[in-house]
């Protein structure tokens, strides 16, 4: 592993800020060694922990996580938002889970890897601290370590599996120039986000109907060129047609938008019978999009982060129908936070394959393309509680930290029913007006 080529996303900053969220949010599962480890550093009263709960908890045969408090804060995080293994003992000694976040990384070809982000941590979303690029010598060593022992080499993606050409499977070479051409139309600045999403979405139809046994190498550059010029041509400007999505679009939309909101966290799971028939209830209420929209257990770290300014005065409580009025959402600001965060998951591998439940690129970038209108109609959920009719940065900042914490790691996503559900808003033609009607 010591000639692995590392990919780092080039747009990206980040560094801890402390805020503690992700010790309140992650079950941290350890190794055996990792257990062992931290059994040997005698934990005691005096280092404030309580001799009352183990610090190490069995989830099942040889498998351990590290325990929680009532609040369903870590065992080791102090009242500071400090971890106290890494105050006593150094960072090292941290299990590798901890060290990792918010980094993720994957297969990118023989030898490389890929790495991103994950924006549920609001130092990414906020692009706070040095360049990502200028890491590299602290992330090497630490990807090394993630992929000890397991690594091999895996195929590139399928570019699509769908009917009648079926199986498109290209090698790794091929793949990262489909990832190119993405993130070079993401990139786009000479129109608004959302008028780049749907030209992709064009021309990844184009994708889906061909066939790539012989289109390869130079021959895939030019048929990239030629589908991604004919889809610009077709949407030159900002001049978009604003459509309403129909009524089952809507009911798989708020589904799908409920999913990526919720945060179950141990202390939530620790509640019982009376949390699953709340949670019951408030799926209901999505489906039906009628009355008021339910509370769904928040994320610690965007309350901490994004909520510090917020009144005493209680949140106001939002219907259905008020979030469907334009909120002043195509903004350069807004568009810039979007636009870096599809960029570091294309450049990171992030949104399709491993990372991504196995999906094909083109199922994937579809998936990653809902995360637009789920994130804009959280932040309109979020400026309607504080009785805003505009979006503030914050409230879009903080809607990506609780969407993208559920992206790609909530079991519940990654479900047949789930992932057909985004294929068949493709299908529909409902991604596009999902995209153009909470883009408003």
């Amino acid at each position: 592993m010591s000639k692995t080529n590392l990919h780092l996303p080039v747009i990206q900053n980040w560094s801890c800020h402390n805020c503690g969220g992700c010790c309140r949010e992650h079950l941290i599962e350890i190794t055996d060694k990792e257990k062992r480890v931290i059994e040997k550093q005698q934990w005691t009263a005096a280092d404030g922990i309580s001799i009352a709960r183990p610090v190490i908890q069995q989830i099942g045969r040889n498998r351990y996580r590290l325990a929680h408090q009532d609040d369903g804060a870590c065992v080791f995080l102090d009242d500071g938002g400090l971890c106290r293994i890494h105050a006593k003992f150094g960072e090292s000694a941290k299990p590798l889970a901890c060290r990792v976040y918010p980094y993720a990384v994957h297969p990118a070809g023989p030898n490389e890897l890929a790495v991103s982000l994950r924006f549920s941590c609001p130092s990414v979303v906020q692009n706070l601290g040095p360049s990502v690029a200028s890491q590299r010598a602290a992330i090497v060593p630490l990807s090394h370590e993630i992929v000890a022992g397991k690594h091999r080499d895996h195929d590139a993606p399928l570019i699509h599996n769908s009917p009648p050409h079926g199986v498109q499977q290209a090698n790794w070479s091929d793949f990262r120039r489909f990832q190119t051409a993405l993130d070079d139309c993401v990139a786009d600045e000479s129109v608004d986000l959302v008028v780049r999403l749907m030209r992709i979405l064009a021309w990844l139809e184009l994708v889906e109907q061909s066939q790539f046994t012989t289109i390869r190498g130079a021959k895939l550059d030019d048929y990239l060129q030629l589908v991604t010029t004919a889809a610009a041509k077709a949407q030159p400007d900002n001049d978009l047609p604003i459509h309403r999505p129909n009524r089952m679009a809507r009911i798989m939309f708020r589904l799908i938008a409920a999913q990526y909101a919720r945060h179950d966290t141990a202390a939530l799971v620790r509640e019982g019978i009376g949390t699953r028939l709340a949670l019951l209830n408030a799926a209901l209420r999505f489906t039906t999009g009628l009355g008021r929209i339910p509370t769904l257990n928040e994320s610690a770290s965007v309350s901490r982060v994004f909520d510090v300014d917020k009144s005493d005065a209680p949140a106001c409580s939002v219907r259905f129908s008020e979030l469907e009025v334009p909120c002043g959402g195509r903004r350069s600001d807004i568009d810039e936070l979007l636009t870096r965060y599809m960029r570091v998951k294309i450049q990171g591998i992030h949104f399709c394959g491993p990372a991504q439940f196995q999906t094909s690129l083109l199922d994937g970038f579809r998936g990653l393309t809902l995360m637009y209108p789920v994130v804009m109609w959280l932040a309109r959920l979020r400026a309607a509680r504080r009785g805003a009719e505009q979006l503030d940065l914050a409230d879009v900042q903080a809607s990506l930290a609780t969407a993208d914490h559920n992206y790609g790691y909530s079991p519940a996503l990654g479900t047949t029913s789930a992932l057909k559900r985004v294929s068949l808003l493709s299908r529909m033609k409902q991604l596009t007006s999902l995209l153009s009607w909470y883009s408003q």
